[in-house]
């Protein structure tokens, strides 16, 4: 993970004080974060059972500048993937299945005799993730998926597995929207039902719910809304409901459950994690194989690499293998304009949650650091794309006034970075998505700035000729494809490129 959360020196400063509570410590972290852009949400770290540090920043919905407060409830993505897991454990304990059962025992008409329960469950299937309903949307985009459509996708899907059972890790929704389908199958009820009644009450999570058991347009006052920027020069986060690229995902793949779509706040979580750690959910001897990191079938230990530090993953959970602060365990979660985390390290009965509506980058790593504070580790110091400050000043003040911009920003390394793809990124939105009149002039002047920071990579010429060809700058063009082959000659996409302009 490239893109970097701030801190500036002043807070790291305060965070390494001796004689500061956590509280103190936490506060300035989360200070920071907020000045720079960096987390709009809530926060919740408690230690044996008792809050520590609890605050909310920003808005509910920026609209209205509705602000964020205690109840607020956030979509947590694939957090929800701890309840499919100790619903799944629930079930083994009342031996009403086994982890090594075939899923065709409980599913007879799932096409792959040889995935296993706990292939399931560790993310070691080889089974697609939601590429499989990519043809499937594009030939229904009126239709909601749920559930019920994984088997009919999987009998249309051509491709083989990814990889044979248990011979990899590869992260797949889909694995969980299967274990959903076969607690269903095996307790008779249905998936939210069963997870209502034998998780969220247990566990006195009165305020999480499924938002498909909700009606859609249901009023609900304490559920916030999902933001997003637009594109890396937009200035203001939007409903994501309003990205038109973002309709699968908010719309046509928002009926599974199993692998999300479960809203909850941070006291909930707060108080599932004390019924985790007081035994009420499951028995610690099952806890403690759920937190024992997998291993495939040559006998490696699973390596799930996320970017927040070297890690594996159990049954549902991903493992820290750093244990010099005790043993962490947790699960982050995203969906458009929502990103969250969930850290538990076990060993001292320590909770970290942190929950976010604006897809803020590094929230994963922002966890991190305040399950370091905790326990008086350093903190990993994060640093802010330039690529967006450089594209709202481009949009807003020209090309002059926004190289200026970058030049300056650019000499505080602290706190901010140049990176290639994000500049590309930016200036593709600029040529094919934006709707400004001179998007393609601009285009152009993000392209070549591009060039001229990484002037050793072939991939910038290539870009940026792509922008002359496409404004009709054709003889431009041929230089910028010629200079991209030069540096790799085994560039197919220049070559292409180029043998069409000139046979033209």
């Amino acid at each position: 993970m490239k893109k970097i959360v701030p801190i500036s020196l002043l807070s790291l400063f305060s965070l390494t004080l001796t004689g500061q509570s956590s509280a103190v410590r936490l506060d300035s972290l989360f200070q920071s974060l907020e000045k720079y852009g960096q987390f709009n949400g809530n926060v919740l770290v408690s230690g044996k059972g008792s809050v520590i540090y609890e605050k909310s920043f920003g808005y509910a919905a920026f609209s209205d500048k509705k602000p964020i407060t205690p109840a607020s409830r956030f979509s947590i993505g694939s957090v929800a993937k701890v309840f499919t897991s100790v619903a799944i454990l629930q079930l083994k304990e009342k031996r009403k299945l086994d982890l090594n059962d075939p899923v065709v025992k409980y599913i007879t008409a799932f096409p792959y005799s040889g995935i296993t329960i706990r292939h399931l469950l560790t993310h070691t299937s080889g089974l697609p993730d939601y590429e499989l309903y990519g043809k499937l949307v594009d030939e229904n985009p009126q239709q909601i998926f749920t559930n019920n459509d994984i088997l009919p996708a999987l009998e249309k899907w051509t491709k083989p597995l990814y990889f044979l059972p248990g011979e990899k890790w590869q992260y797949a929704n889909t694995n969980y929207s299967l274990l959903a389908m076969i607690v269903e199958k095996v307790s008779r009820t249905r998936f939210s039902s069963y997870v209502s009644k034998f998780i969220f009450q247990p566990a006195k999570m009165s305020s999480s719910y499924f938002l498909t058991d909700k009606p859609i347009g249901s009023a609900d006052p304490d559920l916030v809304v999902n933001h997003q920027y637009p594109a890396l020069f937009d200035s203001l986060p939007v409903d994501v409901t309003a990205i038109a690229k973002l309709r699968w995902r908010t719309y046509n793949l928002n009926g599974f459950t199993g692998q999300g779509n479960v809203v909850t706040t941070a006291r909930d979580l707060q108080n599932f994690d004390q019924a985790l750690h007081t035994g009420k959910l499951l028995k610690n001897v099952t806890l403690a194989e759920a937190f024992l990191p997998a291993t495939l079938n040559n006998g490696e230990v699973v390596n799930a690499d996320i970017g927040i530090g070297k890690m594996s993953y159990g049954l549902g959970w991903f493992i820290f293998a750093d244990t010099t602060a005790g043993k962490i365990v947790g699960h982050g979660g995203g969906v458009p304009g929502a990103v969250s985390i969930f850290l538990r390290n076990i060993s001292k009965n320590q909770l970290v949650v942190v929950l976010d509506n604006r897809f803020s980058d590094g929230i994963y790593r922002t966890g991190v650091n305040a399950m370091k504070v905790l326990n008086d580790k350093v903190l990993t110091i994060r640093k802010k794309s330039l690529a967006p400050e450089y594209g709202i000043a481009l949009i807003n003040k020209g090309p002059a006034v926004a190289f200026a911009r970058l030049v300056q920003l650019k000499s505080d390394s602290l706190h901010y970075y140049v990176d290639e793809e994000q500049l590309n990124l930016l200036g593709y939105q600029l040529l094919y998505e934006s709707k400004l009149k001179n998007a393609q002039q601009l285009s152009l002047e993000v392209f070549k700035v591009n060039m001229l920071l990484f002037p050793y990579s072939y991939n910038v010429y290539d870009s940026y000729g792509e922008a002359l060809l496409k404004s009709g700058h054709k003889e431009e063009a041929i230089l910028m494809y010629r200079k991209a082959l030069e540096i790799n000659p085994g560039n197919k996409e220049s070559k292409e490129a180029l043998e069409k302009i000139l046979a033209n």
